[in-house]
């Protein structure tokens, strides 16, 4: 540690206590960022204590990384430096509940899973579903705008977020929008910081509007022995009355993870599974209408009501989280119009097994949203495989960059973002967002490097 980092470390201990400092390899290492092991991890259990954290840091100039529940760490590219760690767990306060006003202000360290508990004994939910919900913060939640099947109906964090604080680069700490689902006056800050992950402060509270507890749900999953029969009756739904909170389709491979969850398997089938939620008499009609489209493009039905209907949307959005873990596996989203949903999922699989890897891939079928994870195939180097992943990920970023779509990469190891971006080629806005960053983190100390155009 050099002399700098150790003078910081006597800072943040008499500023948040010994026991909440670590130094060295031995207890930094859980909180590495691809690979790179952070000199300290600090642990501040207040929202002040994080500025009186961050201006020391800035003080020095060390480059700092906000950590909530880890989940989303492996996105972005790999960071420039790591020299501390601030890790939120202790930020996990109730700032205020208003039931009746559906909303509620919570600390950026909150487990959302806790959250979600405190609310429903009041009839309550937040309506976002992003994987690993168990550990993810909502603070992280907010900084990544994570999601999950349900933004078909509900959205993103971004369309639930009503205020934030945050603090700046600098230590400064700030408001933005307010505490009630009515404050529309002024710029709408919020979204400034809204999956900014970390590279313009920490945010450190957050406040969301609330929904009331549906009276009744079910979730139908349509068995077909082809992709073009998931596709088309998920065309016909999105094209009819029917108004799913979530709709996805499955390739093999992906329902395959999910048998255990549906009590038997289904090998070598495609998938379309829709859920709804309602008043009884609205979800009994319209399971009873999508039954009568699957079976009419030769599908095989299964249903599950309630708490049977909750246990499989838990299966399918921690449906990756089920693979087997690799170092190599790659994981990443691919954003396209919504009507290429189906031939992208398609070309995902196809570039897998033209490169030898294997492949599973769901989508968002009403919000053109592809999640794809690869493996190398057993015995491949290491080497041998880099190259094939980089090969496949290159050419399906090219296709949808053709149809105006995406690729980000979610999940990699630090040998394959060496070699392709995380985020990809930045768009017309990037000069904007550069500008920002200047002006909000002059030093470079938030995240750096690991946002689109390595800001």
């Amino acid at each position: 540690m050099s002399h700098d980092l150790a003078s910081l470390r006597r800072q943040l201990e008499d500023l948040v206590g010994n026991s909440h400092v670590d130094a060295g390899p031995e207890t930094t290492a859980a909180f590495a960022v691809d690979g790179m092991i952070p000199a300290l991890t600090v642990r501040p259990g207040t929202q002040d204590e994080v500025a009186a954290v961050v201006a020391a840091c800035a003080a020095s100039g060390a480059a700092l990384v906000p950590w909530g529940g880890g989940t989303a760490m492996g996105m972005g590219n790999c960071p420039v430096r790591v020299d501390v760690v601030v890790h939120l767990d202790r930020l996990n306060r109730v700032v205020e509940f208003d039931p009746d006003n559906l909303c509620v202000t919570v600390e950026a360290g909150m487990p959302l899973a806790r959250l979600q508990e405190m609310i429903a004994e009041k009839k309550l939910l937040l309506p976002l579903d992003p994987p690993d919900g168990a550990r993810v913060t909502v603070g992280g939640l907010v900084a990544a705008n994570l999601s999950g099947p349900r933004r078909l109906l509900h959205g993103t964090a971004r369309d639930w977020v009503l205020g934030i604080r945050v603090v700046l680069p600098d230590g400064e700490r700030i408001r933005c929008g307010g505490r009630v689902i009515k404050n529309v006056s002024g710029y709408d800050m919020n979204k400034l910081f809204i999956r900014s992950f970390g590279t313009l402060g920490i945010i450190t509270e957050v406040t969301v509007k609330l929904l009331p507890m549906p009276a009744a749900q079910a979730s139908v999953l349509g068995l077909f022995p082809d992709l073009s029969g998931a596709a088309a009756t998920a065309e016909k739904v999105l094209a009819s009355f029917l108004l799913p909170e979530a709709l996805e389709l499955l390739d093999p491979c992906a329902l395959d993870i999910l048998a255990p969850a549906l009590g038997r398997s289904a090998p070598g089938n495609f998938a379309l599974a829709a859920g709804f939620t309602g008043s009884r008499e609205t979800v009994e009609r319209q399971v009873r209408d999508l039954e009568t489209l699957i079976s009419e493009r030769g599908g095989t039905v299964r249903l599950f009501r309630e708490v049977d209907s909750v246990r499989i949307w838990d299966a399918v959005t921690n449906a990756f989280g089920a693979l087997p873990q690799d170092p190599l596996r790659v994981l990443c989203m691919v954003a396209v119009p919504i009507a290429r949903t189906a031939g992208m999922m398609a070309s995902a699989r196809a570039g897998a097994t033209g490169s030898g890897l294997t492949a599973a891939t769901l989508a968002h079928a009403g919000s053109g949203i592809l999640w794809a994870a690869f493996f190398p195939a057993a015995g491949l180097p290491e080497d041998e495989a880099v190259s094939r992943m980089v090969t496949t990920l290159l050419a399906l970023r090219e296709e949808a960059a053709t149809v105006g779509g995406s690729l980000v990469i979610q999940e990699a190891s630090p040998r394959l973002k060496e070699r392709v971006d995380a985020w990809g080629k930045p768009g017309s806005s990037f000069a904007i967002m550069r500008r920002i960053k200047t002006e909000f983190d002059p030093q470079g100390l938030c995240s750096p490097g690991r946002f689109l155009g390595g800001i």
